[in-house]
């Protein structure tokens, strides 16, 4: 049987629909005028090395291994593009190897980068020096990510339109402690009736989720970009009251100072879990894999995998092939898987 050949009406149409959908990770900071004023990190230098992974074989007391993987993304019109996304691997974590600290920080904005940078290393110092960790980490793993937040605003960084999604397991012998900012995702994989099963370790922060919206709406407010029709464009984003800026795709980050004004906070939200036998791995992951790639199909993935490193690198193969299905550019990608 024949096919029909698509029209121009039908080629604009679908055209326009993808277009609908289009990244919400870039930063916006004019709705008006949106292709032109989406900022992501660039650099007068390419980086000479797009992937970089590690590995740490060395088993402790509350992990077997860990293996992360992060790559440089993809936008046409920005050739300098760097990558804003950090892993993060402390272990032994304040100097015992029953503790360990995996994150995962995934930078936006013109200094994205920098601001990821800057969390990756003073963060889990922040963490460690806390003096009631032990008798109250809930309490004391807020104050950090506070704590750090607001030494990063005072710094040289330029954190007015920049900052940072925040995902930071601290494990502690066999109880993990998931801290959320933003929309990076850690997931573990539980044994359930004899297959792998995703257990979701932390909960993105939308600004269309009901509880985030009510927040921001206080003093800001929380809708798509705008195309020329009024038709929505893409997700939900933070803006100002009266002004079309930032544009912020998350409710929840380290920085974004002009975000911070009407609502966006650095405090995490903390789900602490007892690990047992049935718990295989965890993933920590930047939204470059979560975009288009659903937590039990990760772990599908890595499961799949015979080495820790093959793993990291299917789950990235695959998030920048179904990036390129779906769109012109690709997102900085990064994964951390941690076995136990």
């Amino acid at each position: 049987m024949s096919t029909v050949p698509k029209s121009a009406i039908q080629k604009k149409g679908e055209k326009e629909k993808k277009a609908q959908k289009t990244r919400r990770r870039l930063s916006v900071v004019n709705a008006r005028n949106a292709s032109q004023k989406i900022i992501d990190g660039s650099s007068e230098r390419k980086e000479k090395d797009s992937q970089l992974q590690t590995a740490g074989t060395t088993q402790t007391k509350c992990y077997k291994a860990y293996h992360t993987l992060t790559k440089t993304g993809y936008i046409p019109f920005n050739t300098g593009k760097v990558n804003q996304d950090r892993p993060c691997t402390v272990a032994p974590f304040m100097q015992s190897d029953e503790k360990a600290c995996f994150g995962c920080f995934d930078g936006h904005g013109q200094v994205g980068h920098e601001v990821s940078q800057f969390c990756t290393v003073e963060l889990p110092k922040f963490i460690a020096k806390q003096k009631d960790l032990l008798k109250n980490p809930e309490a004391s793993i807020d104050r950090a990510f506070v704590e750090c937040n607001t030494k990063l605003c005072h710094s040289k960084t330029d954190c007015t339109f920049s900052g940072t999604t925040v995902i930071v397991c601290y494990l502690d012998g066999k109880t993990c402690y998931s801290c959320n900012a933003g929309d990076s995702r850690a997931v573990l994989a539980k044994q359930v009736d004899g297959k792998l099963t995703a257990v979701d370790l932390s909960d993105d922060h939308k600004p269309d989720r009901p509880d985030e919206m009510k927040r921001i709406n206080v003093k800001g407010r929380v809708e798509a970009c705008k195309g020329m029709g009024g038709e929505d464009i893409g997700p939900a984003r933070v803006w100002l009251k009266h002004e079309d800026v930032p544009g912020l795709a998350m409710s929840r980050s380290f920085g974004d100072m002009v975000a911070a004004s009407v609502g966006v906070i650095p405090n995490p939200e903390i789900f602490k879990r007892t690990l047992d036998d049935k718990d295989k791995f965890m993933i920590l992951a930047s939204d470059g894999v979560w975009e288009f790639i659903t937590s039990q199909e990760a772990v599908d993935i890595v499961q799949k995998a015979k080495t820790g490193d093959a793993a990291c690198k299917a789950i990235v193969d695959e998030s920048v092939k179904r990036w390129q299905d779906e769109e012109e550019v690709i997102d900085d990608i990064t994964v951390v898987i941690v076995y136990f």
